[in-house]
């Protein structure tokens, strides 16, 4: 093999008696982020070159306006929209979202909802940008506390959601009550303390969305309505003695 040739759009690779490689990077924000290969018996020209450096450039921006469309811009934490269709890919078991084998023993997908406690107060007591810092420092406590191949939302104002994965319902109480108490423990700049409320429940069946974030939220109410910070699992409730919502609660 001889490397003969390096420039900024093209590293061309001359193997004896065969092909020609040559390596065209593809650039985002000015970054390389992949690499195209193309064998051919000559030298591709450089206009030729040009060109693919353009068109892949295009791809790649392509695919980061998809990306950051599924993202909540302050946290970049994935957003509402994308929360929606996760939900129906779960509960409807399409390819890799099926629950996964650990140790023999089915892993089972959970939904929870969490609400940040007396939030209205922080923003007329601290203003909008201290609130938005809370929001934001809370939205990685989240993501902190979860594997990769769970998921955490912006569902609204100060509510995430949080799909993932448990043995059972008794793991994923524990789960979300360690993600409670490092909340609470955490030294929050200028606020000190706060506290999250957490609803949630285990996708069973097809449902509609809005049925399944319904049952959370009334989870969520329930530690709302009886104390704040704390976890409540929708199964845990008498479904039919719903607890009443206390309308002076900040939800959004």
């Amino acid at each position: 093999m001889l490397l003969q040739k390096v420039t900024q759009n093209k590293i061309r690779v001359i193997y004896a008696f065969s092909s020609t490689t040559s390596y065209v990077p593809i650039y985002h924000f000015g970054k390389v982020v992949g690499t195209l290969l193309i064998e051919t018996e000559q030298e591709l020209p450089e206009r030729t070159t040009m060109l693919a450096v353009h068109i892949l450039n295009i791809y790649a921006n392509q695919l980061g306006l998809l990306y950051k469309s599924r993202l909540d811009p302050l946290t970049e934490l994935l957003n509402r929209q994308t929360f929606d269709k996760k939900v129906i890919e779960i509960v409807s078991g399409n390819g890799f979202l099926l629950p996964r084998n650990d140790n023999n023993k089915e892993r089972r997908w959970y939904l929870a909802i969490a609400d940040i406690d007396n939030f209205k107060n922080i923003n007329d007591n601290y203003g909008h940008v201290i609130g938005d810092e809370v929001i934001l420092l809370v939205a990685r406590l989240l993501k902190n506390n979860f594997r990769i191949e769970d998921y955490v939302f912006r569902y609204g104002g100060e509510e995430f959601a949080m799909l993932f994965q448990a043995k059972t319902e008794a793991d994923a109480h524990v789960a979300l009550n360690r993600l409670r108490l490092n909340v609470a423990q955490y030294p929050f700049p200028q606020i000190g303390q706060l506290t999250i409320s957490i609803g949630f429940l285990e996708l069973v069946s097809i449902d509609t969305v809005s049925s399944i974030v319904n049952q959370a939220d009334l989870a969520l109410y329930y530690s709302k309505n009886t104390g704040r910070n704390r976890v409540t699992s929708y199964s845990e409730l008498e479904v039919n003695n719903e607890p009443k919502i206390d309308n002076s609660i900040e939800l959004f």
